[in-house]
Order: structure tokens, then C-alpha cells, then sequence
């Protein structure tokens, strides 16, 4: 059960540090190419049965992005998980995974995830930069979990969310708006601050509440999370393609895990750092 617990807490937040798009146009030009590069460092703390564990987990993962078409108003992408590396530990306990290595991709993790990792996916978003569903493909329960607390690679887009941003028109430094989601059982409410605009380039400060009501299976049993917290962050845009340079961001959340009967105080903090690389 400790195993359980230290793989929840360290990938508690992993699907909620990432920012909504607004309802404006992105720019994006066929047959371009990105790298998107995601780094996210937790450190958590969960009570159980008396004893404070604490859990560490540093996720890198890497993503090909290609635009293949503008259909309907809808970008057409292909979309390639090209790498995982994670390292975790807890109480001594320590998990370690390398996409690149053959003896980690054939082992449990990698084995789960090999329909991810170097698999080209289709994905679509309109252009607002929101991600249009597509039709469920038939991966086995396990490699969904495994998936998701990895980096949540479908509900992300394969890294689109990442990528892309779609932001007002007629921006200038001083400029300020406020968006809420309710996704998945994540609420947020963010509000983003231009600090300043150098050509194409806006620098944006993000800071906002969160909250999430979630629900996961592990090993047959049913993981419940009930948290909230506050994130803060600075990213820079591309303001006339919506394509997202760089993006940092920090999440401070607590709150209770329900598993087996019991609810355990949980409290985390996740930095999360993101690039994006014109091919």
C-alpha cells in the first residue's frame, strides 16, 4: 500500500499545472515542427498510520509536435511522446525509469507504456488552442494509470497543452484577465498579467486557486483525492502564433487521499518548467 501511496502523492498535480487557453485564434503554420521539453519536480508529505511519509519524484518528458493541417478551423497534429525519465523515492524506496534504456522500456512501467513512448498520435485542437476529443483507442486500463500519472499524455494532447496558448487581442504590459475552468474534477481559476511585450514576445505572470475532486484505480483499488491549493507562474508567448516559449510554474496544494477506508493528509509542492523548441 505504501507503493500505492507514493506513487499517488507524487503524481497528485501532474495533469493540473497546466494553463487554459483563451478564446482566440492561435497562428500556426503548416508543416512546422516543435520540441517540447516538460520537467516537473514534486515533493509530498502523507500521514499514514501515525507515520509522516514523505515522497520525492523529478518526471522529464519530451514531446514531437508536427502541424500537419487546418481543417474546419481545427489544426490537424501529429503528436510524439519521445521520451520519459522519472525518478522517485520514498522512505528508502527509491523507483527509477528511462525510456531510453531497453531493460527499463521492457520492464512493468515501460511495458505499459510502450503504446505512448515513440508512438505518432493524432491529435486535434481548434483554434483557441482547445483540444477536440477523438475517438478512445483501445489501451488496457494499466497503461491509462500508468499513462496519466506519468503525464497525463492524452488528456494533454501529447504535449499540445503545453505548446500552444491563445491570448486577447491588443495586448500591452498592464494588461489583465482572469479564466476559470472546471475540467476532470479540477477547478481552476487563473488570472494572467502581461509584465511586458518585446516585439513578438509577451512575458505573462499567472497565479490562481485550485481545487480537485479525483477518482483513480490502482491495483484494483479506488484512490479518491481531495485537495487545494495555489499555483503562481511566468511564461513567455509568442503573441502572433500563440506558441509558448518557455513556461515555470509552482504548485502548493494539501489536502486528503481517500484509499482502502481511510483518508491520509497529503500535502505537495510541484515546480514544473517547460520549453518549446522551433525544429
Amino acid at each position: 500500500m505504501k507503493k500505492i501511496i507514493l506513487i499517488t502523492t507524487a503524481s497528485l498535480f501532474s495533469g493540473t499545472i497546466l494553463f487554459a487557453q483563451n478564446n482566440n485564434a492561435l497562428n500556426l503554420k503548416k508543416g512546422q515542427k516543435y520540441l517540447v521539453e516538460n520537467k516537473v519536480s514534486t515533493k509530498s508529505s502523507t500521514k499514514m498510520q501515525g507515520q509522516e511519509m514523505e515522497a520525492n519524484a523529478d518526471v522529464t518528458s519530451t514531446y514531437s509536435i508536427e502541424v500537419n493541417d487546418l481543417v474546419d478551423n481545427n489544426y490537424n497534429l501529429t503528436n510524439t511522446v519521445t521520451g520519459v525519465k522519472m525518478n522517485m523515492s520514498q522512505m528508502g524506496q527509491e523507483m527509477n525509469f528511462d525510456s531510453e534504456k531497453k531493460e527499463d522500456i521492457d520492464g512493468p512501467i515501460g511495458s505499459a507504456l510502450k503504446e505512448y513512448i515513440n508512438q505518432p498520435k493524432k491529435v486535434v485542437i481548434d483554434k483557441s488552442g482547445k483540444l477536440i476529443p477523438q475517438q478512445n483507442d483501445d489501451s488496457s486500463e494499466e497503461t491509462n494509470m500508468v499513462a496519466k500519472q506519468l503525464g497525463n499524455f492524452e488528456a494533454t494532447g501529447y504535449g499540445a497543452d503545453m505548446a500552444f496558448e491563445s491570448l486577447p487581442q491588443d495586448l500591452k504590459a498592464g494588461s489583465t484577465w482572469t479564466l476559470k475552468t472546471d475540467n476532470d474534477g479540477i477547478s481552476k481559476s487563473t488570472t494572467y498579467l502581461v509584465k511586458e511585450i518585446n516585439g513578438n514576445m509577451a512575458t505573462i505572470e499567472l497565479n490562481g486557486d485550485m481545487t480537485t475532486d479525483t477518482k483513480m484505480e490502482n491495483q484494483g483499488m479506488e484512490i479518491t483525492t481531495k485537495t487545494t491549493g495555489k499555483f503562481s507562474g511566468e511564461e513567455t508567448v509568442d503573441i502572433s502564433t500563440g506558441v509558448i516559449h518557455s513556461n515555470t510554474s509552482t504548485v502548493d496544494a494539501s489536502g486528503i487521499i481517500g484509499v482502502m477506508g481511510q483518508e491520509l493528509p497529503t500535502s505537495s509542492k510541484i515546480t514544473s518548467t517547460t520549453t518549446v523548441t522551433m525544429l
